[in-house]
């Protein structure tokens, strides 16, 4: 058996080193045989010095750069049967590969664990910190993942990796189609990971991926690629809800001429966003919401993202 450690990242100078740390910690532990590869996307930090620093094969995006190019790249150079994926601001828990492990072998092909998010300002001032996954009581199987996950180097070419019209959602899109031909993801009730990251609700975040088009990729293109995937339509009825209250309320607007059924989903969103915690503003929260509903709708139809071509160089072995 060996482990290919996968670690992708952009500008995450900050945590990179805690990242690598960590890695080290679980292979100190358990004398696995591995290696390291970091793939950077274009870092303007001190990313690929930290790496230079360390015993860690570097690879250097000079085209296009997301992340499902970057997991891709990190696979494609691998050399072992078994591929663990981290974001570059992500500790991984020493014990939990081992948990996982069965004579060597991954006791499932597609695996991963709970995520603890420690929140930050945008000065990275330490703010909160939440477990994700906040029903998970014991093992399940599911169908979508995150940035982190251990997978058999089997299932990833099986699917030929990564989508890389996705720039962002491609991990969701590959546990969609890993779901669709019989390889869920099994989510182990066990820390997986650290998370270290700024707020998802922080006002300067949540605008920017309003307005540089994020939320067409997590919302019109993954639906519309499983629009007939059924394992969807679990996550759907959580997550789009409120654009499908948003459609059904346009349509029956235009076909009766009234504007009352729009009013209605004004409302329904104001009660949506009052249930919510959030730590901005909640008139922010809600127009942004309500923004992001109308043009996932107009990118259901318009937003059609072609698959980007993986360049790249050495950087160090």
């Amino acid at each position: 058996m060996k482990l290919s450690f996968i670690i992708i990242g952009k500008n995450e100078g900050k945590t990179l080193k805690m990242c690598i740390d960590s890695i080290d910690l679980v292979i100190n532990k358990y004398k696995y045989d591995y290696e390291i590869i970091y793939v950077d996307s274009k870092s303007k930090d001190n990313s690929l010095e930290i790496c230079n620093s360390n015993n860690i094969k570097t690879y250097k995006i000079t085209g296009d750069c997301n992340a499902a190019i970057a997991r891709n790249i990190g696979a494609l150079e691998s050399k072992g049967n078994i591929l663990c994926f981290l974001d570059a601001d992500m500790e991984i828990e020493v014990d939990f590969i081992d948990s996982i492990l069965n004579n060597n072998k991954l006791i499932h092909p597609f695996v991963s664990g709970q995520l603890k998010n420690l929140f930050y300002d945008e000065n990275w001032n330490y703010l909160s910190e939440d477990y994700l996954h906040k029903n998970l009581n014991k093992d399940s199987y599911q169908y979508t993942t995150g940035g982190y996950f251990i997978i058999n180097r089997e299932a990833w070419f099986l699917v030929n990796g990564m989508k890389t019209k996705f720039r962002r959602s491609q991990d969701i899109d590959f546990g969609l189609r890993l779901s669709n031909i019989g390889i869920p993801l099994l989510r182990k009730n066990r820390l997986f990971v650290k998370h270290h990251t700024i707020a998802y609700n922080d006002k300067s975040r949540m605008w920017k991926m309003l307005f540089d088009g994020s939320n067409l990729y997590s919302n019109s293109l993954i639906i519309r690629e499983h629009l007939f995937n059924k394992f969807l339509y679990p996550s759907f009825l959580r997550k789009y809800y409120s654009l499908l209250v948003l459609f059904f309320c346009i349509i029956i607007s235009i076909t009766s001429g009234n504007i009352l059924p729009i009013i209605f989903y004004l409302f329904f969103m104001c009660i949506k966003v009052s249930k919510q915690k959030i730590s901005t503003n909640y008139l922010n929260q809600l127009i942004n919401q309500i923004l992001i509903d109308f043009t996932s709708l107009i990118g259901l139809i318009i937003f059609h993202p072609k698959n980007k071509n993986e360049k790249y160089i050495k950087e160090k072995s």
